[in-house]
């Protein structure tokens, strides 16, 4: 793990010491959460000489605090939303279509034209075009299997940038503690200190220039704070972040695992298949044949049948059927009843509102009235 090295930024001041290296972090946020608040005593050391260097009263200090460190955190995000944009599972998941629109090929696939186009590419099957056939698929699996092992290969870079990656985080996740710590030890110092003592100077001389300076650096410690809750909420990307990172990582593995299966398992078998198929498919040319013959008569019967069937009932229902159904204008009367009825309660209803609005209206400006009475009063 690289050292960590805090800077102010805002301010033209020489470097800290970095602090040393530190243990790998666990897993679960409750242990990396336990392990940030036992700070080694050199990290703690860095800590306490940061935060004497926080000047409170330079306005590009209280600003940019910590601003470095959080770019950090987005550039680790944008690193991992560019792994996830750029990450080509789509095209794995093509070859493996193609993979498996291969072999539908080598074993005849589903016909796609008519029954009878089907039965005549059926009738005219030779051997030599079963076996172009089947070749055909080997080629195509040969290639397929070489651009998976480069997928593989691929996925393999990835899984270590991404571990690389949670490194990083994990970096700027204790980065961001250290500066959070530094911050509260300068604002408790600032509030319990300095900030009293200007209050009682105020107090004493009774000089409205001594009360606006209190003021405004309580103002400013104000505006420390939130940026401090700022660097809370990175920090707590940050956490979110560390599964994630490691859930795309995972994901990568197990897509290594299953490509990896594909080449020597898949592959292997699916070749066994082709060899097979070669030899059966010589076997089942006239079986098939006269299957497709027989099939196709018993459809040919069926639908002629179930033709005739449908042609008399349409025929009968259109000839007993009236012009307009007695169904149609019920509906009519009543979406007209209805408009009807809904305009007359729209009107009425908008009656009430207005006359509802009066004594609304006439309340808000009679508290307005007060209201400008009483401010006046008070000054």
């Amino acid at each position: 793990m690289s050292e960590i090295k805090l800077v102010l930024d805002g301010a033209d001041t020489p470097e800290v010491p970095a602090a040393p290296e530190t243990n790998k972090p666990v897993v679960t946020a409750e242990q990396v959460l336990s392990q940030v608040e036992q700070l080694s005593p050199e990290e703690q050391a860095q800590i306490e000489a940061f935060a004497e260097r926080i000047d409170l009263h330079k306005p590009e200090i209280v600003t940019n605090y910590g601003a470095t460190v959080q770019k950090q955190s987005a550039a680790i995000a944008t690193k991992t939303l560019q792994d996830v944009k750029t990450k080509n599972t789509g095209e794995v998941s093509e070859l493996l279509v193609q993979m498996v629109v291969a072999m539908d090929g080598m074993e005849g696939g589903k016909d796609q034209g008519g029954f009878l186009s089907g039965l005549l590419k059926k009738l005219k099957v030779t051997a030599k075009s079963i076996q172009a056939r089947n070749e055909s698929a080997e080629k195509t699996l040969e290639r397929i299997e070489k651009q998976l092992e480069g997928h593989k290969l691929g996925l393999q870079k990835d899984i270590a940038m991404l571990d690389a990656l949670y490194e990083e985080n994990w970096e700027t996740f204790k980065a961001l503690t250290m500066y959070i710590r530094a911050a509260e030890i300068a604002l408790e110092r600032a509030r319990n200190g300095e900030l009293q003592e200007l209050y009682r100077r105020a107090q004493e001389s009774g000089l409205p220039e001594d009360a606006m300076v209190a003021d405004n650096f309580a103002k400013t410690l104000d505006q420390f704070e939130k940026q401090i809750h700022n660097l809370r909420l990175t920090r707590t990307s940050c956490l979110q972040s560390a599964p994630q990172i490691k859930m795309l990582q995972h994901n990568d593995e197990d897509m290594v695992i299953k490509l990896q299966s594909s080449i020597v398992n898949t592959m292997p078998l699916w070749r066994k298949k082709i060899a097979m198929a070669i030899a059966i498919q010589n076997n089942l040319q006239a079986a098939n044949a006269a299957n497709a013959v027989d099939d196709l008569t018993n459809r040919m019967l069926r639908e002629q049948a179930a033709q005739f069937h449908t042609g008399v009932v349409e025929s009968a229902k259109a000839s007993q059927r009236s012009i307009i159904d007695i169904e149609t204008i019920d509906y009519v009367n009543k979406e007209i009843t209805g408009a009807v009825l809904d305009y007359i309660a729209i009107e009425q209803k908008g009656a009430q509102d207005r006359r509802a609005a009066v004594s609304v209206i006439a309340n808000s400006e009679r508290e307005l009235v007060q209201g400008i009475l009483s401010a006046a009063n008070g000054q």
